[in-house]
């Protein structure tokens, strides 16, 4: 699945700053943006291939903090970091995240340096590199996606310190309370998407892990019948684009994304090539994260100048791959 959702990410994060392209509902729920889709879609033209991936692309995030949320208990809840003190969790994946997000976030401003001068550093930028950054009440999401280390550091922290080994109704109430949150914040307003660049978009998806990983085994989750797994992916991806439809829905959205995505994962492990590759993809997803904006900013103004979207999102995705292969060893963490 973290193939499947670094994909996601990559292609999502470079075809929504195209000009023309409507900008996806990831941390505002903006009607227009759904409208100006439907009306693409009602008079097709070349913008619409990348207005459907901003359409259902970005949610890539919400798979990552699935895995996140259902690795972490299988590790830790049964696996072999039963027993790791509170501190020594914290401080482990604080300082891995920490590396990844400070060598990325520094490759990215030496390159923004070199390649416009007139660029000015906010501090909130700098504090994203020590992962609170997402914090500041003038959060500052650029340069994105590196909100995201902020973001799942403080799941991590939620997690051992309130979640770790308690009763499945802690996990239940945190979703609760996270999504009425939210459901009483303005769909257009700053506090929703302050929420949401924080722990609360994370919540459900996280919690959802958590839960899959106590209550169901491998042999749950998987679908042995295409036919019965295609049918899965068509309900769910349904339910997915429906809830795009309304403020509320689109809250519990993350459940859709999530068995979508489910689906998808087991349809691929049925065809050896495509599991080989994703399987690929998952292990560099790390590197990915981290390099491809750098990438992009390099490239964006260059498509939207030309017009050749589709050649230069391939060129992005071929300088980005290639890149992430060179520096893996650079970003691999040391226990």
């Amino acid at each position: 699945m973290r193939g499947l959702a670094i994909l996601l990410i990559i292609t999502d994060n470079f075809t929504h700053l195209f000009d023309g392209v409507f900008m996806d509902n990831e941390f505002n729920f903006m009607w227009s943006s759904v409208e100006g889709v439907l009306n693409n879609l009602s008079h097709p033209d070349k913008l619409l291939p990348y207005n459907l991936l901003a359409f259902y692309c970005p949610y890539g995030v919400m798979l990552f903090t699935f895995i996140s949320g259902y690795c972490l208990t299988l590790k830790y809840e049964k696996g072999d970091g039963q027993g790791t003190s509170c501190k020594d969790f914290i401080v482990r994946h604080y300082n891995k995240l920490f590396s990844m997000q400070f060598k990325g976030l520094t490759i990215f401003l030496i390159v923004l340096l070199l390649f416009n001068h007139h660029i000015i550093v906010e501090y909130t930028t700098l504090l994203q590199a020590f992962l609170v950054g997402n914090l500041h009440p003038n959060a500052n999401i650029t340069p994105a996606p590196y909100w995201f280390f902020g973001m799942i550091m403080e799941m991590y922290v939620i997690y051992r310190l309130v979640i770790y080994r308690r009763n499945d109704g802690i996990a239940v109430a945190l979703i609760v309370i996270s999504l009425l949150a939210m459901a009483f914040a303005d769909p257009e307003g700053k506090l929703l998407k302050y929420l949401r660049i924080n722990c609360f978009m994370a919540i459900l998806p996280f919690c959802m892990g958590v839960l899959a990983a106590r209550h169901l085994n491998h042999k749950s989750l998987s679908v042995d019948k295409t036919v019965a797994c295609i049918g899965w992916f068509v309900l769910s991806f349904i339910l997915l684009t429906l809830s795009k439809f309304n403020f509320y829905s689109w809250l519990v959205m993350p459940v859709f994304v999530v068995t979508s995505a489910l689906a998808i994962v087991k349809l691929i492990a049925k065809v050896r090539l495509f599991d080989s590759i994703f399987s690929w993809l998952g292990a560099l997803s790390g590197v990915l994260f981290v390099v491809h904006p750098t990438v992009r900013l390099l490239l964006i103004p260059r498509a939207n100048e030309s017009g050749a979207f589709a050649i230069t999102l391939l060129v992005y995705l071929f300088i980005t791959f290639g890149l992430s292969i060179m520096l893996k060893p650079l970003f691999t963490h040391k226990q």
